[in-house]
């Protein structure tokens, strides 16, 4: 096959992959024939052979990774060898805070930045207009006898695990220095933040001048398309001063551990369902009286202002922290749980005296106006009454920035109503683990070969292995966390129902839930930290590339199992 046809190719799949790179998670619409289903797997096959043969075989390509035997990690922190179950007789909870602007020294209106979450292929998505403000929030946590842990969070769409390793190299004579262990980055998933990620670039673009500069060994390599590096640059210097700012700030105090149920403002969109109910809290609390700082977690896709706005916005997360800064005085930093196709659902307000109104379960589902202004609606299910509530008390005057707004000051009042805390001893533990993920999905490799992506990939036989990380750390001996690269379906770690008749593959899942594996009491999930890996389901859980929007993103069919094994793996280390 000629150039000019691989070119071609190569063109009509990158198209082919801008149009199908989701922009939300999409409600789940399985083909209502098995004729159907062989087509749509017979297509996936054919471009998937198409998309190895062009990553095989296009020039400029051929040393573009090592072999997976001569990787060496780089900059990876692999917390503690071992873990404390005991309180140390010097132990003492100690805490730190900061956090910093990613637009502050940008100009985000001058058209160079392109916004995540929907694709512009031939152009990209500029904003129109600047919301609020996308940040970094760092905290620094020890117990006062193990090493430092910090962790930043992201306003992003995703972050690469190259781009992790690029902060840490920035970071590794001070974190030898003040004796940090593990250093974690992780993204929110904002569809309407600047593109920290690189997949919100004009792709089509990308295809002709990054391919091109790879077979011309670079000729073009002042013209490569990819994300602002001028963003980067910002946002790697403000990651790293706030993480030693945070470092620097920490204090002495106590921690405690908290959670609310948010389930009647969180949706499913992918059968079967399972969803994390709760935002959970731990609130530290100094010993001088200063401020607190809350570290939030909830799985909420970040699309209340819906799912590819031209508005740069942060979405619910800063109003969350505005209104819990506004009202309690707290610092927050708020963590993407697993959160697969899991979305807002929005809150509902009298359109009269503009109260929100009550939620009630009693058999059906009751929604009212707390001061009676208009009528009850009732039904047999949080959906319908939803439906029946927006009818009756629809506000044409509202818009989605109303909503996003709304959304962030309803879940902020959830958090700050908690009342039944438990504290926390000062045992902290954390231990992380490199993974060898099999790619499947030769879009993200083309992406990564043409510096789309930063991602970590080293070559295992005719194949391509993903290099990503997990961790695992643990609070007071009674909460474990999971610290997940990618979008981690929720049932992975909670369980849930078995697949039925919605899994294609129609085979068994028979792994454990990864909250069984723990002896904690409390469970929560940091998502996307340390890489964007993907969309992660169970094995028998894969569709179709073409159907679903999950499946675009799915790196490898055999991530769910190659995940959960490895956390298996993991925690027996831990408990040896």
């Amino acid at each position: 096959m000629s150039k000019k046809v691989l070119a071609v190719v190569l063109s009509l799949i990158l198209m082919f992959s801008a149009v199908a790179i989701p922009v939300s998670a999409a409600e789940i619409s399985l083909p209502e024939t098995s004729v159907e289903n062989v087509f749509e797997m017979l297509i996936e096959k054919l471009l998937s052979f198409v998309l190895t043969y062009l990553n095989k075989y296009w020039p400029g390509y051929e040393d573009k990774w090592s072999d997976v035997e001569n990787y060496e990690p780089e900059y990876f922190y692999a917390g503690e060898e071992e873990f404390d179950r005991e309180v140390a007789e010097d132990a003492q909870w100690q805490v730190g805070y900061a956090g910093a602007s990613l637009l502050e020294g940008i100009d985000p209106m001058d058209g160079d930045y392109f916004l995540a979450g929907s694709l512009e292929p031939i152009v990209g998505r500029v904003p129109t207009e600047v919301l609020d403000d996308q940040r970094v929030r760092v905290y620094a946590i020890s117990d006062g006898n193990s090493g430092v842990v910090v962790h930043a969070v992201i306003d992003g769409f995703g972050f690469s695990r190259g781009d992790v390793m690029e902060i840490r190299s920035r970071m590794a004579e001070f974190a030898e220095k003040y004796n940090i262990v593990s250093i974690n980055v992780s993204a929110l998933h904002q569809h309407s933040c600047i593109d920290t990620l690189g997949m919100n670039v004009p792709l089509a673009q990308a295809l002709i001048i990054n391919t091109g500069n790879a077979a011309t060994g670079g000729a073009l390599d002042e013209h490569k398309i990819q994300k602002n590096q001028q963003f980067m640059e910002n946002l790697f210097t403000k990651t790293v001063y706030a993480m030693k700012r945070a470092v620097v700030n920490m204090k002495d105090g106590d921690l405690y551990y908290g959670a609310a149920d948010v389930s009647d403002y969180i949706k499913d969109k992918r059968d079967p369902q399972t969803i994390d109910p709760e935002i959970q809290r731990l609130r530290f609390v100094p010993d001088d009286g200063t401020t607190e700082t809350w570290l939030l977690e909830a799985a909420i896709h970040c699309t209340s202002i819906g799912a590819g706005p031209d508005e740069l916005t942060a979405d619910y997360p800063y109003y969350i922290e505005k209104t819990i800064r506004e009202e309690a005085g707290a610092n927050v930093v708020f963590v993407q749980g697993a959160e697969l196709a899991i979305t807002s659902r929005h809150i509902y307000l009298c359109k009269e005296c503009r109260s929100i109104a009550n939620v009630e379960h009693d058999g059906d589902v009751t929604i009212s106006c707390p001061n009676g202004c208009i009528e009850a609606v009732t039904a047999d299910n949080i959906g319908d009454a939803a439906d029946l509530w927006d009818e009756a008390n629809r506000d044409e005057s509202k818009n989605g920035i109303d909503y996003m707004k709304e959304y962030g000051y309803i879940l902020a009042k959830k958090v700050m109503a908690i009342e039944e805390e438990e504290a926390l001893d000062p045992v902290l533990n954390i231990m992380m683990q490199e993974v060898a993920l099999d790619v499947d999905n030769g879009i993200l490799t083309l992406a990564a070969r043409e510096d789309v992506l930063n991602a970590v990939i080293a070559k295992n036989g005719e194949g391509y292995n993903l290099i990503t990380e997990i961790g695992y750390m643990e609070l007071g001996n009674k909460v474990g966390v999971f610290l997940c690269p990618g979008e981690f379906d929720p049932i992975l770690i909670m369980g849930g129902p078995a697949s039925g008749d919605a899994s294609w593959g129609k085979g068994e899942w028979e792994l454990p839930a990864l909250a069984d594996c723990t002896d904690c009491e409390y469970v929560m999930v940091y998502g996307l930290c340390n890489d964007q890996a993907g969309y992660v389901l169970r094995d028998n859980e894969y569709h179709s590339l073409l159907s679903e929007n999950e499946e675009v993103n799915v790196i490898s069919k055999t991530a769910g199992s190659t995940f959960v094994s490895e956390f298996m793996d993991l925690l027996a280390t831990v408990d040896a």
